[in-house]
């Protein structure tokens, strides 16, 4: 099972973070566009970068362990997405942050947005920006927002410092997975793969436990309390993302067996189908937008990866995961 282990890493796991990178850099790319030529249809082309922004994220953020779960009481993860700390919806902590600044004159520099809480930053505060005018009523009419940015050159630098922001979170977490983690000279990925992590667990139930808390994490969060991306609309579209993200990790086609077909080989076959069932009825309720529905199949699928999936793997998860299903 190394070699499956490997290579998902190489061709799954580490890539997520090289694509997300690509993504803040795209969406850093499009608001200089639309700040140097400030009309709908540059807006739109921003708008468009933010989703795909959203959905690269949302097929990486279950990777929740090394880089992104830096810190115990601060992790990377939470300035990415805020609403993990608490399940809280801090758009209207955003809103006032953008407001005070827009009126002030203090510099919006490196050093503002490095120092800003989690409550304020991230792909919260880049939606914010980008798809609501900042003005009293917060209307999402394109030619709203385009006036408010004209009205207002303070709001194209916030803009850019908090996408230059997230751009430079992003690039910490490509460089720490395939360059040197906190220093030591080493990737991430090649730590993971020998099993030299520095909390001394073991990496195959790594992966699978911070999956299955991602998993419980949307279900209880945001299914059963407060969903977000609600400004852009596409909430169910990051859930379809994420769960694709989650098949890959088990499925990935290469050159060497993929979770499921290891599972296969150990004659496993009635605990595949059970997973391949939970995730395709997981999809349609999100196609149909179906928030009850939904919530019952991500349940199904995070108590799959704490009992199916590790016991045809043979191996023992932490007995620290949130029971949520």
């Amino acid at each position: 099972m190394q070699t499956t282990l490997n290579y998902t890493v190489d061709n799954e796991v580490a890539p997520a973070f090289t694509a997300f990178q690509a993504q803040t850099a795209n969406t850093l790319s499009s608001a200089e566009t639309f700040c140097t030529a400030t009309d709908e249809t540059h807006l739109n082309q921003l708008q468009l970068a933010w989703k795909n922004l959203s959905y690269q994220w949302n097929q990486t953020a279950f990777y929740n362990v090394g880089p992104l779960n830096d810190d115990l009481i601060t992790p990377r993860i939470n300035f990415i997405e805020s609403m993990r700390q608490r399940g809280t919806d801090y758009t209207n902590t955003v809103r006032s942050e953008i407001e005070t600044q827009l009126s002030g004159s203090a510099p919006l520099n490196e050093a503002y947005f490095d120092n800003l809480s989690f409550t304020k930053t991230g792909l919260l505060s880049l939606e914010v920006l980008i798809f609501e005018d900042s003005r009293s009523g917060h209307s999402q009419a394109p030619s709203d927002i385009v006036s408010d940015y004209q009205a207002n050159h303070r709001k194209c630098d916030y803009l850019l410092g908090m996408a230059a922001f997230v751009n430079r979170m992003s690039t910490t977490l490509s460089e720490q997975w395939l360059q040197s983690y906190q220093s030591s000279g080493t990737p991430y990925a090649t730590l993971l793969k020998t099993g030299k992590l520095d909390d001394d667990s073991e990496p195959i139930p790594s992966l699978l436990t911070t999956i299955q808390q991602h998993l419980d994490y949307i279900k209880r969060r945001k299914l059963q309390g407060t969903l977000d991306a609600q400004l852009s609309g596409v909430f169910y579209q990051n859930i379809l993302q994420m769960l694709d993200g989650v098949e890959a990790f088990l499925n990935r086609r290469g050159e060497t067996p993929s979770f499921f077909e290891y599972m296969e080989a150990g004659g496993y076959t009635s605990a595949i189908e059970t997973v391949k069932t939970n995730l395709a009825a997981a999809k349609q309720a999100a196609v149909d937008q179906d928030r009850t529905t939904l919530a019952t199949y991500i349940g199904l699928l995070d108590g799959n990866f704490k009992r199916e999936i590790p016991d045809s793997l043979a191996v023992t998860l932490s007995i620290n995961f949130n029971d949520g299903d």
